[in-house]
């Protein structure tokens, strides 16, 4: 073998020596890693983003002991406790293995409007989808009141959308057709469909709108124009009643003139 031969040999066995070096150091510190994760443990569960879902009952939904092993929590079974409280939206789990910490990040529903009972007394919120909520302990909504509704605690099945899909039409359908603030009152009549109490308008008292089935947001739109267009200017003959029961129509009923 000649000098440049072995020269060349030896640079190709430091070479492959270094390579197997770096793979067998690769593979110890895979190997260090998966052995601390494996030892790693929940040191504290960090909860987010509550304002109603009080932080000690998200911990307690989450069932995630301090001192458990964090390769053992599985984040979607943990968030799916979680969105059990009534007040849940959605939440995520996020393992945080170098501070030990799992975080849970929540997002509340919105209250879209307030049941009352039949003596008109508060019962629940209710979301644009329907969910019902408990009445936090602090702070109000100002949100249409919904008549109508069993007023015994609907949230005790999370999972389950308690209210007919009525009014979950007109719920969502309030904030498309830009009329949340024309809306004081819901009613959920014997037969399921809807009827509206507007707030005053112009010289008009609150007036009842009989909503009927079909296209709700259309409709809505349509109350929209017209507490624009008419209510919202002078009437020499008060309106008292308005029913958008016929598509693409507004029958109104006028009060009476004395005498």
């Amino acid at each position: 073998m000649t000098s440049e031969s072995a020269n060349t040999f030896g640079r190709r066995a430091l070479r492959f020596a270094g390579i197997g070096l770096l793979v067998a150091g690769i593979v110890a510190l895979g190997l260090l890693g998966w052995q601390w994760r494996a030892t790693a443990t929940v040191d504290r569960v960090a909860v987010t983003g509550t304002q109603h879902a009080p932080a000690d009952t998200v911990r307690r939904l989450a069932r995630v002991d301090r001192s458990a092993s964090m390769m053992a929590v599985e984040p979607t079974l943990v968030a799916d406790r979680v969105v059990r409280h009534p007040w849940v939206k959605t939440a995520t789990v996020e393992p945080q293995w170098m501070y030990g910490v799992l975080a849970i990040s929540v997002t509340e529903r919105t209250p879209a409007a307030l049941a009352v009972d039949p003596q008109g007394r508060p019962a629940y919120y209710l979301d644009r989808a329907g969910h019902a909520m408990p009445l936090p302990d602090s702070a109000g909504y100002d949100v249409p009141l919904v008549w109508g509704l069993d007023a015994e605690a609907p949230w005790t099945q999370p999972d389950t959308v308690q209210t007919p899909a009525s009014l979950r039409r007109v719920l969502k359908g309030l904030p498309k057709a830009d009329v949340t603030d024309l809306v004081a009152e819901i009613e959920l009549r014997a037969d399921d469909t809807v009827q509206l109490t507007t707030t005053p308008i112009g010289p008009h008292d609150a007036l009842p709108v009989r909503l009927g089935t079909g296209d709700v947001p259309r409709k809505l739109r349509t109350l929209r124009a017209f507490a624009r267009q008419v209510l919202g200017a002078s009437s020499p003959t008060p309106i008292e009643h308005i029913d958008l029961r016929f598509d693409g129509q507004v029958v109104t009923r006028t009060q009476p003139n004395d005498g």
